[in-house]
C-alpha cells in the first residue's frame, strides 16, 4: 500500500508540475472531452501545454499526426474539428463510429501551431475546448543521436547485469521511485541470465521541462534461470528523459516495461495504448509471471450432468458428479456446460469479444467495469473472458466447448494477472 501511495503521489505530482489537463481523459461517462490524445506518438496529457516535433524525426512525408478518441458518454459523437491557429480557423476532422480520428499536417520550422480539439455530441453538447489547447513547435536539433547514445548506454548496462553503471543512467527524480526500480533490477539480475534487448526508435519528441519522450519497438531474449529455459517477446513501449547539462537521464517508463520486470506495477506510470502483445513479467519467486496455461477436461459417463469443474485458486479440475461428487462439485469455483459457465463462490466474468487471450492487457482485466455473475454466463470459442474472483483476476480463452450429449470435451487457456 505504501508503494502504491508514492506511485500515486508521484504521478499526481508531475501531471501538476508539468501543467497537463490529465484530468479532461476520460474522467467521467457523461462529460464529453477525449479519451486520449496524441502528437506524433506522444501523449498529450503527459508533455504539459508545450511539445517540440524534432525534424529527423519525421516521415518521409514530413508529416505531423495528431491522433485521438472523442468519449460523448452515452451519446454519439456528432463531431470533430481541430484549430492550428489559436482557433483563428477550424478543420473538420474525419471520426469513426468508436470515436476515434487522425488529421495530419506539414509544419513549417520554427513555426509555432496553437492547436485545440473541439468535440460535440449529437445533442450539441461540447468538450472543454481550452484545456485541450497546446503550442506545437518544429525543431531541427540534433535530438536522436543523443537519444540513442543514452539507450545504447542504458541498454547495455542492463543487458551486461552492471546495475552500479544502469543506475548512473537513472534520475533522482525517477516517477516509479528509484529505490523500488533500483530493487526490482536486483530482482531481474537473480532471475536472468544473458539478456538480449534489441530496439528500433519510433519518435522522439520534447514537452515542458526538458523531458524527451521516447517510443521504440524492441526485440527481447532471455534465459530464465529457475526453469532453464530460454523466453522471448517484442513489442512497442514509451519511455521518458529528463535533460539536465547536455545529460540525459531516465524520467519514467510504462508498460510493457525494459528493466524492472520482477515489480512491473510498482515501476511503469501506466501502460502504453493499444498494448496487444504478451509481455514478460517476474514473480517475486523468479519465475516467469504470467505465464499462458492449458487445462483440458473430458468427462465421460456423466449424463446428465453435462458439468466440467474447475477450482482458480487450487487448479484442480474434474466432472461432476464423477469426481468427488458433493464437496467438489459444491465447491468448484466454475461450472462448465455446453455453451454457459455457471459462476460460484462470488466468481464475476466479462467478455472481451474476438479478442485472443495473448493480447489481453493487465489494465483491461483488471478494470472492474462490466464484470457480472449472471447464472448462466454465455460463452463461446473465438472470445476471451475476464474472470474476478476473490480479489483475483484471471483471462481465459475457451478452445473446446462441451456438446450437449455424449463425452464432454473442454479446454481451456488460463492466464492469472
Amino acid at each position: 500500500m505504501k508503494k502504491l501511495l508514492l506511485i500515486i503521489t508521484a504521478i499526481i505530482s508531475i501531471s501538476i508540475t508539468a501543467d497537463a489537463k490529465w484530468w479532461i481523459f476520460g474522467k467521467s461517462n457523461d462529460e464529453v472531452g477525449l479519451k486520449y490524445l496524441y502528437v506524433n506518438k506522444a501523449a498529450a496529457d503527459e508533455t504539459g501545454p508545450k511539445i517540440k516535433i524534432f525534424k529527423e524525426t519525421l516521415g518521409a512525408d514530413g508529416l505531423i499526426k495528431i491522433t485521438g478518441k472523442a468519449s460523448v458518454g452515452k451519446g454519439a459523437v456528432g463531431s470533430v474539428r481541430i484549430s492550428l491557429d489559436d482557433k483563428a480557423s477550424w478543420m473538420d476532422v474525419k471520426f469513426s463510429e468508436n470515436g476515434t480520428f487522425e488529421h495530419s499536417f506539414k509544419p513549417e520550422a520554427g513555426k509555432t501551431y496553437a492547436m485545440l480539439v473541439e468535440v460535440t455530441d449529437t445533442a450539441g453538447k461540447t468538450n472543454k475546448v481550452d484545456d485541450t489547447r497546446k503550442e506545437i513547435t518544429l525543431s531541427a536539433e540534433d535530438i536522436q543521436a543523443k537519444v540513442r547514445e543514452t539507450l545504447d548506454a542504458v541498454f547495455d548496462a542492463y543487458n551486461q547485469k552492471n546495475l552500479q553503471k544502469f543506475l548512473g543512467y537513472v534520475g533522482e527524480n525517477f516517477a516509479g521511485d528509484k529505490a523500488i526500480l533500483e530493487r526490482a533490477v536486483k530482482r531481474d539480475f537473480d532471475a536472468l541470465s544473458s539478456i538480449s534487448i534489441r530496439y528500433t526508435i519510433n519518435n522522439i519528441s520534447a514537452g515542458t521541462q526538458g523531458r524527451v519522450f521516447v517510443s521504440v519497438t524492441y526485440n527481447r531474449t532471455v534465459f530464465l534461470n529457475k526453469s532453464g529455459t530460454i523466453n522471448t517477446d517484442s513489442g512497442s513501449t514509451e519511455l521518458v528523459f529528463e535533460s539536465n547539462e547536455g545529460k540525459l537521464s531516465l524520467f519514467s517508463m510504462k508498460q510493457p516495461l525494459m528493466f524492472g520486470l520482477s515489480d512491473a506495477e510498482n515501476v511503469a506510470t501506466g501502460e502504453v495504448l493499444g498494448n496487444t502483445s504478451s509481455n514478460l513479467v517476474l514473480d517475486e519467486t523468479g519465475g516467469l509471471g504470467g505465464d499462458i496455461e492449458t487445462v483440458n477436461i473430458t468427462c465421460s459417463g456423466v449424463m446428465p450432468y453435462l458439468h466440467g469443474l474447475y477450482y482458480f485458486s487450487t487448479g484442480q479440475k474434474g466432472c461432476h458428479p464423477q469426481d468427488d461428487i458433493v464437496t467438489f462439485g459444491a465447491m468448484a469455483d466454475m461450472l462448465i456446460y455446453e455453451t454457459a459457465i455457471e459462476p460460484h463462490n462470488g466468481l464475476q466474468a466479462k467478455t472481451f469479444a474476438g479478442k485472443s487471450l495473448s493480447a489481453l492487457s493487465s489494465s483491461e482485466v483488471k478494470n472492474t467495469s462490466g464484470y457480472a455473475a449472471t447464472n448462466p454466463y454465455t460463452v463461446s470459442t473465438g472470445n476471451s473472458y475476464g474472470i474476478s474472483i476473490g480479489g483475483e483476476f484471471y483471462g481465459i480463452e475457451f478452445t473446446s466447448l462441451p456438446a450437449s450429449s455424449g463425452a464432454q470435451n473442454i479446454s481451456f487457456k488460463i492466464k492469472k494477472f
